[in-house]
């Protein structure tokens, strides 16, 4: 059984003066430093087919995902179910997410550049696809640490946490011809992309440094994909996961990625000649708890948020109002919400892919159990969910937290993170029984 693989690379930089997404709305671009770029990997082997892509910007809005992978089926004949699109998380490009708090999705950005490059490498991707071979390389990488840094005053803020949760691992996936002539490499790992910081300029932020350093490397396209990223930061020298509107901080991580992406790269010395495709998309279904009180979201409204309207706090004033709305409507009840996600296996590989910014362990404990040699998750992919985070850390509160809690009027139980767990492993011992 052969693989092949055909890929595509669009430049998708928004116009100077674009709004960027990922810290307050209105925060509109003066500079590119580096050009964003959208990249496909069509894959095929027999009757079996999956187009995957990566963006860098921030976030993926789930209808707007869903409207896009439409449109791909249709211009290409793959399946809808088979497409997916993840983001690489940079909060130094155009608005791609849309939420209350940070601005509106950017449609002219959208229509006029976004949607069209991702037709254009799906099909362009398809046209003369290669047969290839893929290795796998694995190693620790320190560029990251956990976020949720704990204060005096017992509370939890962004910043380095250094006994906190976070996976070191680093891994890249290297595809080759069958003269051994490199083809592309993906890299994967779990960081917010928030180097940069708060700074005018457009930027892939580190992972584009890392990119560009492991192409330049390889002499193969090369892509970043993201892991479990929702409470890692880049270890900044400055103390923070935020750097402090300077550039220079991409380059300081950017840099110290590349040489272990380069390293972990050369280290790869055994290529599956067929490995297996296979492509499956799933639903978990996570219990609900009761919606909050009327007089619980009126106190929280009245003593917190009203007339908040930046970034969490924003949304949070308008989640609470969403709540008190419900009780003067047919509001429905529901017991459980179905959660989307997919599977991409290739070879001993597992990749699975989810709509949150999930927390580190999530990941770590799914790769743990998985009956496959190699998974690695995939957080910020086909849409955006907000956080998804473990019930022991629910107690200690902070911003993921209160945007797990306070998102839809049913929040999950806190314990989802073991049904999407259990059931992801579920559906893995499935799929690699049919191996």
């Amino acid at each position: 059984m052969s693989l092949f693989l055909g890929t595509a690379r669009e430049i998708i930089t928004p116009k100077v003066g674009a709004c960027l997404y990922g810290y307050k709305p209105d925060w509109h671009s003066t500079s590119v430093a580096d050009d964003l770029t959208a990249i496909a990997f069509y894959f095929k082997s027999e009757e079996k087919e999956a187009l995957w892509i990566s963006v860098t910007v921030c976030l993926l809005n789930t209808e707007l995902m869903n409207d896009i992978r439409t449109q791909i089926s249709e211009k290409t004949g793959v399946p809808f179910e088979n497409i997916i699109i993840s983001a690489t998380h940079t909060h130094s490009g155009p608005n791609t997410s849309g939420e209350y708090g940070w601005g509106g999705i950017d449609e002219e950005y959208c229509n006029e550049i976004f949607i069209p490059s991702l037709l254009k490498i799906s099909a362009d991707a398809m046209i003369s696809p290669v047969e290839v071979e893929m290795g796998i390389g694995i190693g620790n990488s320190d560029i990251g640490v956990n976020r949720r840094e704990f204060f005096e005053d017992g509370k939890t803020y962004l910043g380095q946490n250094p006994w906190g949760c976070y996976n070191p691992q680093m891994t890249v996936i290297a595809f080759r011809d069958k003269e051994h002539k490199p083809v592309a490499n993906m890299v994967h790992y779990g960081m917010h992309g928030t180097c940069a910081g708060s700074n005018y300029e457009i930027s892939r932020d580190w992972s584009g440094v890392m990119c560009d350093m492991l192409e330049k490397d390889s002499k193969a396209l090369t892509a970043f994909v993201t892991g479990p990223e929702g409470d890692v930061g880049p270890r900044l020298s400055n103390g923070h996961t935020t750097g402090n509107r300077d550039i220079s901080y991409v380059y300081e991580i950017g840099n110290k990625a590349a040489l272990d992406a380069v390293k972990i790269y050369k280290s790869i010395k055994v290529y599956n000649k067929s490995p297996r495709l296979d492509v499956a998309e799933r639903e978990i279904s996570i219990p609900l708890k009761d919606r909050y009180t009327r007089e619980f979201a009126k106190n929280m409204l009245d003593t917190y948020y009203a007339g908040k309207t930046i970034n969490l706090e924003g949304r949070m004033r308008a989640f609470f109002e969403k709540v008190i709305d419900s009780y003067n409507s047919d509001f429905e009840a529901k017991e459980t919400r179905e959660v989307p996600y997919n599977f991409l296996i290739l070879g001993d590989l597992a990749i699975v892919t989810f709509p949150y910014e999930m927390f580190s362990e999530i990941g770590l404990r799914i790769a743990k159990f998985s009956p496959f040699p190699y998974t690695l998750s995939l957080a910020c992919t086909n849409g955006s969910e907000s956080y998804f985070v473990t019930e022991s850390e629910i107690c200690r509160g902070g911003y993921e937290i209160n945007s797990f809690l306070y998102k839809d009027i049913q929040p999950f139980v806190d314990n989802a993170d073991y049904y999407l767990i259990k059931n992801t492993l579920d559906d893995l011992k499935k799929l690699y029984k049919e191996d």
